[in-house]
């Protein structure tokens, strides 16, 4: 495999983690009728003895995205159809820092079994996949204005580009308990096995023009960890593979997180949670490659560790193999080398949540939620204003409005069938964006089927305390 073509594969990889951005602000934290809502807070008090949901349970997708547009790439004619694509009206549109990623959460398997009135016992088996990527403007407006809007010592074009994409399985086992009446607490312990995952240490580049000659600078530092799902690895700097994939991969790359929540009832009418998630780590053990590239000493462009054009005879252009001789140097100036990696260590993207709730009445509860989620070395935070309610004891409703940042108009919708013996919903974060997907900031869809197993009422004893939704 030639260089231009490992570089292809790499950047394919890199953008099928990170083609689609993720906050996990879902309606159904909210629910109070959804079994699901034990994701967000582990120590609530489910209204069930038993619920139970093979494959369709819980199906999660969340997309994120902070500055791309469809609307920012194309002029339009007068019937709104896209005529040409304007480079510098997108790169205008670009903040300074810019974000994507996505969580998709499949749960294939789920069991809530209540233990006794105040404790419930929960195990769930799904397939996760989290990915990051954030990035600056640069580079798309050095395409779209050239080095001659970067002129001086002082005004690089700079390149930087963070992705954190991982796809993993997550094998959970939870305790809930009512500590007191006003008291509960709740957590889960999550054994993993890593499935795939890219890691950026650094990707970044800066190119300078001189203000009197114009002269190129070009520095660069590219650094990527990737375990990947195929056997491969690197010999002598050349990335081979090694065989197809095999099934037993699929539990190496052991890890282990903890979610843990607390919640406290002040009085019928408030009440506070407080709650950490995917606190923990994957352990990457198979098929692990490092990806470096550096400006290399390679003859006259080589200057103290950049590369540095400051013109040439440009008639020499003109012999067609002086060219292809120019072409094939400069890849020994920008060199890119695979390595095999025993093995590395990548943190969860930790959640926190602080969330008070007011009940209005048993059936209609408002809330106002902080979370934020560390992203590498940067940190995501949100907050939530959200309204449940439950209705004729079978429809459970939630409307919810997000911010996070650069991202104004999340508001949410989440419905739901609460039967006997079975609890389907629908929801979504931003409704808007379900009109408008290209145009959209962020995109949201939760659905599933749950089924119960023992009826509810067992668990009352006293008739007095049962809430109105399960009369």
């Amino acid at each position: 495999m030639n260089k231009l073509n490992r570089i292809i594969a790499v950047f394919a990889l890199t953008m099928w983690f990170v083609s689609v951005g993720a906050q996990e602000v879902s309606p159904v934290d909210f629910m109070r009728m959804n079994p699901y809502q034990m994701k967000a807070n582990p120590a609530t008090d489910l209204p069930y003895e038993s619920v139970m949901s093979l494959v369709v349970g819980n199906i999660g997708l969340d997309v994120q995205n902070s500055t791309l547009r469809y609307d920012n790439l194309f002029e339009f004619d007068a019937q709104g159809k896209p005529t040409t694509i304007n480079p510098r009206k997108f790169a205008n549109s670009l903040r300074e820092n810019n974000f994507l990623g996505i969580n998709l959460n499949v749960d294939l398997f789920t069991l809530y079994r209540r233990l006794n009135r105040n404790s419930m016992l929960t195990f769930n088996y799904g397939v996760k996949t989290q990915a990051d990527m954030k990035f600056n403007d640069g580079l798309f407006k050095l395409l779209s204005y050239g080095n001659s809007a970067f002129v001086g010592e002082n005004n690089p074009a700079k390149v930087d580009l963070d992705v954190n994409a991982q796809v993993y399985q997550e094998f959970a086992v939870g305790y809930q308990r009512n500590i007191t009446e006003q008291f509960s607490v709740g957590g889960r312990a999550k054994l993993l096995f890593g499935f795939a995952n890219i890691t950026t240490d650094a990707f970044d580049a800066q190119l300078f023009t001189d203000a009197d000659s114009y002269a190129l600078r070009l520095m660069e530092n590219v650094a990527v960890r990737a375990a990947l799902p195929m056997a491969v690895y690197a010999h002598e700097g050349e990335l081979l593979t090694n065989g197809p994939f095999k099934v037993g991969q699929v539990f190496r790359n052991p890890g282990f997180g903890v979610d843990l929540a607390a919640e406290y009832r002040f009085n019928d009418r408030f009440s506070a949670v407080a709650a950490v998630h995917d606190l923990g780590f994957i352990h990457w053990g198979l098929n692990n490659l490092e990806m470096k590239s550096k400006v290399n000493d390679a003859g006259q462009f080589y200057d103290n560790g950049a590369f540095l054009f400051d013109g040439m005879d440009i008639d020499l252009f003109a012999d067609q193999n002086y060219l292809n001789h120019f072409l094939d140097s400069l890849q020994r100036y920008f060199d890119l080398s695979f390595t095999s990696l025993e093995k590395y260590n990548t943190a969860l993207n930790t959640n926190l949540l602080l969330r008070g709730n007011y009940d209005l009445d048993a059936n209609n509860r408002f809330s106002l939620q902080m979370q934020g989620r560390f992203l590498g070395s940067g940190f995501r935070p949100a907050m939530t204003l959200a309204y449940s309610g439950s209705f004729f004891h079978m429809l459970d409703v939630c409307a919810t409005y997000t911010i996070m940042p650069g991202s104004y108009d999340n508001i949410g919708l989440g419905i739901a069938g609460v039967f006997n013996t079975f609890h389907i919903y629908l929801t979504t974060n931003n409704i808007i964006g379900c009109f408008s997907p290209l145009n959209a900031s962020g995109l949201n869809a939760q659905m599933g089927i749950v089924f119960n197993l023992w009826l509810p009422e067992k668990r009352f004893v006293d008739e007095s305390n049962k809430p109105e939704y399960l009369e």
